[in-house]
């Protein structure tokens, strides 16, 4: 099988699972995101330095799946949720209170891998989790705008790399990334921005939420997502420039690790959860 068609095939069954997930409901969704978390908390400790020994994954994912679940149950009870917020910075001492009591483990390697996995995995998915919680979202469509969110990021990965492909001439990172163009996060910001428009006020406001967001507002929503996709995109490129790796990790054949798929997600859906609350 060609490099092309694998990737095609095996990009097209991650988005039917994905999107899935999220219309089979709340609890598929969770399981799905779960796995996620389990798998780029993996990948994190793997390519992170000084050691890459099991007790370390273990150490790494136990701390992203508490927290995750620590979110799963907020998203249920929307009175516990303002609460929670304040319980929630104390997953973070876990790592810290492993580390200075372990004797076996590099303390920056397990306070660093671990508070990396928490914040740019484990809180994201947390917080996707909560788009199931209507008071709290003011619709029972949440699960719709995570979808909505999800495309918005893969439109602006798909038309970035063709634009860039097409007329990228100055990078945008090269130390990081080199093959990201300054004219390629141009075109994919203008095709998001313009897809999100046409998708909201054609469809989404005519057939779900009847003006839930406005056009001028889904045009901010959209570039926003193009900032923080890229973003996470860029931050996941140093990671594995830093640990002197491709990819991180294999379990998508033609596309790498959770994390080269789930990177742009990680740091734009905090975002759109965010502004949603916010307008």
């Amino acid at each position: 099988m060609g490099e092309f068609w694998k990737r095609l095939i095996f990009g097209f069954l991650f988005v039917v699972i994905v999107i899935g997930s999220i219309i089979l409901g709340r609890y598929a969704a969770s399981l799905m995101l779960m796995l996620v978390v389990m798998m780029a908390s993996s990948e994190i400790a793997n390519i992170f330095p000084h050691e890459h020994d099991k007790p370390l994954k273990d150490i790494v994912g136990c701390c992203s799946v508490m927290l995750y679940i620590f979110f799963f149950v907020l998203s249920r009870n929307f009175d516990s949720i303002e609460s929670g917020i304040y319980v929630a910075p104390i997953f973070f001492f876990i790592p810290l209170l492993i580390a200075l009591f372990s004797k076996k483990h590099n303390y920056v390697s397990v306070v660093g891998a671990s508070w990396l996995s928490m914040i740019f995995v484990a809180l994201p998915c947390g917080i996707m989790t909560l788009f199931y919680n209507e008071e709290l979202m003011g619709t029972d469509k949440g699960w719709l705008l995570l979808i909505f969110a999800y495309i918005l990021i893969w439109v602006n990965d798909i038309f970035a790399y063709l634009t860039g492909s097409a007329i990228g001439r100055h990078k945008l990172c090269p130390r990081i990334s080199p093959k990201k163009t300054i004219e390629g996060s141009i075109g994919g910001a203008v095709f998001t921005m313009l897809f999100a428009y046409f998708i909201n006020r054609f469809i989404l406001n005519i057939f779900f939420f009847d003006s839930y967001i406005n056009n001028i507002e889904v045009l901010l929503l959209a570039l926003g997502v193009v900032i923080f996709g890229t973003l996470g995109d860029l931050t996941e490129s140093m990671m594995k420039r830093h640990a002197g790796v491709k990819d991180s990790g294999n379990i998508i054949p033609g596309h790498g690790g959770i994390l080269d798929r789930f990177d742009a997600t990680f740091m734009a859906m905090p975002f759109v959860f965010i502004y949603i609350l916010l307008i």
